[in-house]
């Protein structure tokens, strides 16, 4: 079993905060989806052994593309590899989805959209340099619930410097109104590079205080379980049935294919992804040589129990000592911070596995570093 992700690293515009690979130049996109097939054709063979269940079209925004463009990417995976296709993801942005590209779209056989909402306040909005307004938004996912997709998910954004006093609540309430049954809620993190980094550095703007954004994930977590969302992942929420497989691949180790610039792919204990430059990318298309651009590293069994941790306890299930055992040879239980830990209520143990409360999973990195080795 395998996962696909093919990575668009086009966007119309760049986010405040955003520090994906992406370019706003579209003149290339032609060429990227050439590309984009040339690389499926080359990387496919070498996982003859392997049947791939989840395709996920990421970015960047996907949504750029045509439905053409994206099912003549999608044919080629599916002609080029073994198959029993469990779900087809694409992200997209609401200003994208108009009636014809959801018609599309559902004809190629996509079923299941993850929609950056981001935020419903106006002045949220327009800090974050979207391009969609709310109510663009609202509507957007009601032509999608209307077209067939059985599968949405909203991308929303909280602890952000911008805003009224209940602009999270109000975002929370109506995105659990809505026709989805799974949320992606994610804390801003400044990255250097963005605006929202400058912004910081420069003194023109301050973070909300660590206490307001610690009260927005507690209304988080309480808002959604009022709504009939389970709280599967540090980010994720999901209805009955609406668990992403594919991210939950990534969680469980499974290895998976990635596409394009930027994309990383781990098999076998080797783990390796392209340059994030569209033009490297380009020529290694052009040369019908993508290893010239690629960089890679083999994981050893402390790598493999780091990683096992760090993606385990990002989960409700969090993990099991007997298998990371054997799996890695390293004893979780062994390790002199847990005892700490479970006294303090920061980890638990439930039915055997070792997981972090709910409420402790903000500090959830912190706690993964004191049990790495």
């Amino acid at each position: 079993m395998a996962g696909l992700y093919v990575h668009i690293p086009f966007c119309a515009r760049a986010c405040t905060y955003c520090d994906f690979h992406f370019t706003t130049r579209l003149g290339d996109r032609k060429a990227m989806v050439e590309a984009l097939i040339a690389e499926l054709r080359s990387a496919l063979p070498a996982w003859s052994g392997q049947t791939f269940t989840t395709l996920y079209f990421g970015g960047g925004t996907p949504s750029v593309l045509t439905p053409a463009e994206l099912s003549a990417i999608a044919a080629t995976a599916m002609e080029s590899a073994d198959w029993a296709l469990e779900e087809w993801t694409v992200e997209a942005n609401p200003e994208d989805l108009d009636g014809g590209t959801l018609d599309g779209l559902r004809a190629a056989g996509v079923d299941r959209l993850s929609i950056g909402v981001q935020s419903f306040q106006p002045e949220v909005l327009d800090w974050m340099n979207r391009l969609h307004g709310a109510a663009g938004a609202k509507e957007a996912v009601e032509r999608a619930a209307v077209a067939g997709f059985e599968h949405l998910s909203l991308d929303l954004i909280y602890g952000v410097p911008v805003g009224g006093e209940n602009r999270w609540e109000q975002d929370l309430g109506l995105a659990c109104a809505l026709p989805v049954d799974h949320l992606s809620c994610y804390i801003l993190t400044a990255e250097p590079k963005t605006l929202y980094g400058h912004q910081l550095a420069s003194g023109t703007l301050s973070p909300p205080p660590d206490d307001r954004v610690l009260e927005e994930y507690a209304r988080l977590c309480e808002g959604t379980k009022g709504a009939g969302f389970e709280h599967y992942e540090v980010s994720n929420f999901a209805r009955p049935g609406g668990r992403s497989r594919h991210n939950s691949a990534y969680w469980n180790g499974t290895p998976y294919l990635g596409i394009g610039p930027g994309a990383h792919s781990f098999l076998d204990g080797r783990r390796w992804w392209n340059a994030r430059s569209n033009a490297r990318y380009l020529q290694a298309a052009a040369a019908d040589d993508f290893t010239g651009q690629q960089e890679a590293e083999t994981l050893d069994a402390r790598d493999h129990f780091n990683e096992a941790l760090i993606t385990g306890l990002r989960r409700i299930e969090g993990v099991n000592p007997a298998d990371l055992l054997h799996q890695t040879g390293v004893d979780v239980s062994a390790q002199p911070a847990l005892q700490d830990l479970v006294e303090s209520g920061r980890c638990e143990w439930v039915d055997g596995r070792l997981r972090i409360p709910q409420a402790q999973w903000p500090l959830g990195d912190a706690i993964t570093r004191d049990l790495m080795v």
